[in-house]
């Protein structure tokens, strides 16, 4: 027992002076300042997934929500949702919507993911997460209109205000250079693996269709301005999502720290809050459309939407489908990219090709088509087929189409205010409410409904 005493203490003793000696400064450096369970930096395959959670809640999240409520699609029906839907809120209401852009799971994470894809050579993952920035980008500019983009995500400490123009330029060259990148085939341009890739699976030809559908989309938003983009939006889409099974949706799933964040609001948090609005419930129920019980819910088999504001009755919500746990909400869509090239064909004077796009996404969502269609035919139809995202209002921006009658005669809202706490109190760039326009660049004109 006392040998083996004393062979562990020696034992001891020359592991301490061999440790010791191999490393001076052994209370001075790192090992005593970083912590190995917790890493002060991310790589690739973490910032893709927070960028793919931080742009789920940016797309699909309250803003979808809220402006759902504006195009009629729901309605609010209690509490703060009543005059939200109204178009009533505070300047700070969404603040958490301007932080996904540019926070965590943001721009600065979305910069992060390809600085580390170009240090190691791997254009392919950083194609994937410019796609990324040019969704977030561009869907900002849509929403705030002039916002801090060149300067943002450097050492500016209070950026400036791009016009709206020069950010969708800036987002198409983004998308250029992604699709030059992600037609990487050497050794380094492995991008994520399928376990990683949530959404696509580390299929590069799937993100370059949604690259494409992506300019297309800001090509289109711009046509007001710019008529020639008509041509340049249907160029992209020819190259876009070419199937239902290429939609970029969501991940979700039945665990809680996955669930779709309109099952969140709608069973968990705030039941009640909003219903389903009277406006599509009707254009649904007259045109005898099937997709009614699969956006909505029945009471007793009749289905009731809610006018803006609320009001008495026994309002269906969604359906059963849509506030499923791990339902995925889509977000990029062949059937946007078919209305797309219908609407740019049209404009362009090509009747025959906007009646095949429009009749092929009609087809894919079990509706008849029919011939000689028209801009209320296409516009009636992407308001339909893109049920709960953020996009119809964009649409409507662009269009007055459908034919709402707003909520207030001021008509609906061309854009949101730039929140105060996230940016407007530590930015002079941002000027205060009463100085900001009421629409962005590319709606030069209101509409009165």
């Amino acid at each position: 027992m006392t040998m083996q005493r004393h062979f562990r203490l020696a034992l001891s003793a020359a592991a301490c002076v061999a440790v010791c000696a191999g490393c001076n400064g052994w209370l001075t450096g790192s090992d005593l300042t970083e912590n190995p369970n917790a890493p002060t930096t991310a790589g690739r395959d973490q910032l893709l997934t927070a960028v793919g959670a931080g742009q789920t809640v940016f797309q699909t999240g309250d803003l979808a929500r809220v402006f759902s409520t504006w195009m009629q699609q729901m309605a609010g029906t209690d509490r703060q949702f009543i005059p939200i839907s109204l178009y009533q809120y505070p300047e700070d209401q969404f603040s958490a919507d301007w932080i996904e852009v540019y926070d965590a799971g943001g721009l600065i994470d979305e910069r992060a993911l390809q600085k580390d894809a170009l240090a190691a050579g791997d254009t392919a993952y950083a194609g994937i997460g410019m796609v990324w920035e040019a969704f977030t980008m561009g869907t900002a500019a849509d929403i705030w209109g002039d916002i801090p983009y060149s300067q943002a995500v450097s050492d500016v400490l209070q950026p400036a205000l791009d016009p709206q123009q020069q950010v969708f330029a800036q987002v198409q060259a983004k998308l250029d250079t992604a699709l030059v990148y992600l037609a990487c085939r050497s050794v380094t341009c492995s991008g994520p693996s399928a376990t990683i890739d949530l959404w696509y699976g580390d299929s590069l030809p799937l993100w370059a269709e949604l690259a494409h559908t992506l300019k297309a989309r800001f090509y289109l938003h711009t046509a007001t301005r710019d008529p020639g983009a008509y041509a340049l939006a249907l160029a992209q889409a020819d190259s876009g999502i070419s199937s239902p099974a290429h939609d970029l949706i969501s991940w979700q799933s039945s665990d809680p720290n996955e669930w779709n964040l309109w099952y969140q609001f709608m069973v968990i948090q705030r039941s009640g809050y909003i219903s389903a609005g009277q406006f599509l419930v009707d254009l649904l129920r007259t045109t005898n459309d099937p997709r009614l019980p699969l956006y909505f819910s029945s009471n007793g088999g009749a289905f009731l939407g809610a006018p803006p504001g609320g009001g008495a009755g026994a309002f269906s919500t969604l359906s059963a489908t849509r506030l499923d746990p791990s339902f995925r909400q889509p977000m990029v869509t062949y059937a946007e990219n078919q209305l797309i090239i219908a609407e740019a064909a049209l404009q362009t004077g090509q009747q025959s090709i906007a009646d095949a796009a429009f009749n092929a996404e009609r087809a894919s969502q079990g509706v008849p088509g029919k011939s000689g269609v028209t801009l209320n035919d296409i516009i009636t139809e992407k308001y339909i087929a893109l049920f709960q995202q953020i996009e119809p209002w964009n649409d409507y921006k662009r269009t007055c189409l459908p034919a709402i009658t707003p909520a207030q005669a001021s008509g609906v809202p061309g854009r949101l205010l730039y929140p105060s706490s996230a940016e407007r109190n530590a930015n002079q760039n941002v000027p205060p409410p009463a100085e900001q326009p009421a629409r962005n660049w590319n709606q030069p004109n209101g509409c009165s409904g």
